[in-house]
């Protein structure tokens, strides 16, 4: 089986992705003809292992009852049975086309989705509307929804499928399409009454219009979650700005979407716990990560298990660390700095690759935090290239780096950062060679391996990332950060742009060079960027940046000339710029 994660979509690992991925993503979700992948935090906080007795105390009763519930979907005994009183149901009666079993949200996954199985007594292909809405009062007009649900493409007489879409708090209808092979179709409708959105999330957001001359794929924009005190969710928006899907998650936020070709999707959906929802809506895996905290990447490797970047949540003795200078030393270190497995046939746990032991000299000089943690490195992509081969990106030391043979003995092959900082590490000879006149990335964020039919043979192929442009580490507060360049920024009130960039990496002759890059709103932390699919655009997310979050599409190679971002929405105003949502948090 080929394993491609989310940031295939086409792009970084995040296996695959960034922020947002555009492609076809057949997940649990449904057909999703775009998500987003993100790689917008940088602390693990949320819900752990104990998710019951973590709900957080500005939780109301009501909220409170409903985050048990939310715990509770992630429970893979209790969603099977869901799925035997499901398939009990509809063998009790017979479901037709014009009469089909219609149950909404069964799983708890979706509260904008419902289940729908029935017979047909020919093979036929299924397709679905759900109907828009007029403007009623303060509700907003709201268009028309079709998909094709997976596996609707293909010939069958037995139909069992999940429709995605469904406006909420309202009584929707749906029309069925049912095409026989010899091109006729007939069509019935059944009607769903949906509840209100469970978080306190827009139902419409605003959006403003670019100039460009290519549309928008017809596909869902993905906020992975709101990392809020509150109820978290996974929210999907299609192209008006209408919410079309409310994903319930524990806590924290779901960093990628990875699909293992088999119409499911693995997310995180909690700081200890990956799932994978199927294409019907069904939870039916969650692997916890046990003594150890997501941090907010992870990606498939070669035989489909999970590479997930983590920080130790065991005991304080594992931490190795001199805790002098902490304030409060019960406070557990989010050191941020390892690579683990998840078997995803047997659910073990192994630790693959500890940073400090490649880098021990440079953690050894670090400086802890204030709070306890010793943040020294701070990887927050991880992308798999295979045959043990893993590309990472350190936030904290503004370095990207290339590791060889994780699984045997992790050695650094280069690394795409300041000689300046490296001087005296001992890694001075896998530095790579900047080639032209240009500022070193700062800060960077999901890093993507974009390797070109020839780069077995030339050793040639393009990196792209999210040049957050602020050079600031607390763990080395002595380093000049604008020795990286002219453009990078030190004084976080005083940034204006952060960048989505393309290098082109020449491993033969050790060496990178900038080929393109679109100036966005500044974001000094978290974000992300990605190439759309196979074509010239890139998909940013701007996740804090100033004056508010954004995400924006831009075609490449011409970066637009001007950008206006707005309260309400972000305008984009080139001819090589394309009309995007305003994602705002």
């Amino acid at each position: 089986m080929a394993f491609k994660d989310g940031d295939d979509m086409g792009s970084n690992s995040e296996g695959g992705r960034l922020f947002s991925r555009r492609t076809a993503l057949a997940g649990a979700a449904g057909v999703l003809a775009l998500a987003g992948t993100g790689l917008m935090g940088c602390s693990a906080v949320g819900a752990g292992a104990n998710d019951a007795s973590t709900a957080s105390d500005e939780l109301t009763d009501e909220q409170k009852k409903l985050y048990k519930q939310i715990v509770a979907t992630y429970d893979v005994e209790k969603q099977a049975t869901i799925k035997e009183r499901l398939d009990a149901d509809c063998a009790a009666c017979s479901y037709s086309e014009t009469a089909p079993f219609v149950k909404a949200d069964p799983f708890g996954t979706d509260t904008l989705s419902c289940y729908v199985r029935f017979a047909t007594t020919d093979p036929v292909t299924v397709s679905y509307k759900v109907a828009g809405r007029k403007k009623t009062g303060d509700a907003p007009k709201v268009a028309a929804f079709s998909r094709t649900p997976r596996g609707g493409d293909t010939p069958s007489a037995e139909h069992e499928f999940k429709v995605i879409g469904l406006i909420p708090n309202h009584k929707n209808t749906v029309a069925l399409t049912c095409t026989a092979q010899d091109g006729t179709s007939r069509t019935s409708t059944f009607t769903i009454e949906t509840p209100a959105l469970k978080g306190e999330e827009e139902e419409q957001l605003a959006v403003t219009a670019g100039e460009s001359n290519t549309p928008l794929a017809d596909g869902l924009f993905t906020i992975l979650g709101n990392d809020s005190s509150k109820l978290d969710f996974m929210y999907l928006y299609d192209n008006t700005g209408q919410i079309r899907g409310e994903v319930p998650i524990i806590g924290y936020r779901s960093h990628r979407l990875l699909f293992p070709g088999d119409g499911s999707m693995i997310m995180s959906v909690s700081t200890t716990k990956m799932a994978q929802i199927n294409a019907i809506g069904q939870v039916v895996n969650v692997w916890s990560t046990g003594d150890y905290e997501l941090h907010h990447d992870y990606a498939f490797d070669d035989d489909g298990n999970l590479l997930v970047l983590a920080s130790h949540a065991g005991s304080e003795a594992d931490l190795d660390i001199d805790r002098a200078a902490a304030k409060d030393k019960g406070e557990r270190a989010n050191v941020e700095d390892l690579i683990i497995k998840i078997d995803v046939t047997a659910g073990n746990v192994s630790l693959v690759v500890d940073l400090g032991d490649i880098f021990p000299d440079l953690k050894a000089s670090a400086k802890v935090a204030s709070d306890g943690d010793l943040d020294w490195i701070h990887i927050n992509t991880i992308q798999w290239l295979g045959g043990g081969t893993v590309l990472l990106s350190s936030r904290e030391t503004s370095t990207v780096i290339k590791l060889t043979d994780i699984y045997g003995t992790p050695t650094v092959d280069w690394l795409m950062g300041s000689p300046d900082f490296w001087a005296g590490s001992g890694f001075e000879d896998k530095l790579l060679q900047a080639q032209g006149d240009f500022s070193l990335n700062a800060g960077q964020h999901s890093v993507t391996y974009l390797p070109s039919t020839d780069t077995a043979t030339t050793g040639r192929y393009q990196v792209l990332l999210y040049d957050n442009n602020f050079g600031a580490a607390k763990s080395y507060p002595k380093f000049d950060w604008g020795q990286l360049g002219a453009a990078v920024v030190t004084d976080y009130s005083k940034g204006t742009h952060s960048f989505g960039r393309i290098f082109t990496v020449d491993e033969a002759a050790r060496t990178y060079e900038l080929v393109d890059q679109i100036a966005v709103p500044f974001s000094g932390y978290v974000s992300s960027a990605q190439r759309v699919g196979d074509s010239n655009s890139m998909l940013v997310a701007s996740g804090r940046p100033r004056p508010l979050p954004s995400t924006i599409a831009m075609d490449f190679p011409s970066p637009p000339t001007r950008w206006k971002p707005k309260s309400t929405s972000t305008a984009c105003t080139s001819t090589s710029c394309s009309a995007r949502l305003r994602l705002t948090s």
